[in-house]
């Protein structure tokens, strides 16, 4: 018995702190220069390659958000005269963001969902031509660094892992991938 006061007690001691911590955040997040909305491209994270990405702030607490975007990817390999392959990638994307920090300069943490068409070309020199389609998907997170100017001028950079958990239809492997993007916050 007197061991589950005790965790009761720590519990709501946690839960105090907690608020009272949110409280302040939230507060230091009202400021009136927040902008709810953005559109920015990306290269990497998400996009994978090149993306056009829409993202909105909740009204209720602005440090949470959310994004959705569509993206094209390129790749190509050729051994010399032997083989060539290429692949085009198109994807569309949806994720949660979460933004830590005062004024202008963040910390942007997220995670989300990229899923889309793969269709890649095989061609063996004057011998065979195979093309595929397939779908794929990957889960990505994204730890960054975002600044948002006075006028709405948007850059963010930073890192993003990539996997799909080696599932059937899911990335088989995992990836590194830093990102750039530039946006306009309105």
């Amino acid at each position: 018995m007197k061991s589950n006061y005790g965790k009761s007690m720590i519990l709501v001691l946690l839960l105090a702190v907690s608020t009272s911590l949110h409280a302040q955040t939230a507060t230091n997040m009202s400021d009136s220069t927040m902008r709810l909305r953005s559109i920015f491209l990306e290269s990497g994270c998400a996009s994978n390659g090149l993306g056009l990405n829409y993202e909105q702030r909740l009204k209720r607490d602005p440090r949470w958000g959310w994004r959705a975007g569509v993206a094209w990817g390129f790749g190509m390999e050729s051994a010399s005269m032997l083989y060539s392959t290429s692949s085009r990638i198109y994807t569309g994307s949806l994720g949660m963001n979460y933004l830590i920090g005062k004024k202008r300069s963040k910390l942007e943490l997220g995670a989300g969902v990229s899923a889309g068409l793969y269709n890649s070309h095989f061609e063996l020199k004057f011998v065979d031509k195979e093309k595929s389609n397939s779908f794929g998907w990957y889960a990505y997170g994204n730890i960054g660094y975002r600044y948002q100017g006075k006028k709405g001028f948007q850059f963010r950079a930073g890192w993003s892992p990539l996997t799909g958990f080696g599932t059937k239809h899911g990335l088989n492997s995992y990836a590194d991938i830093f990102y750039l993007s530039f946006g306009w916050a309105f």
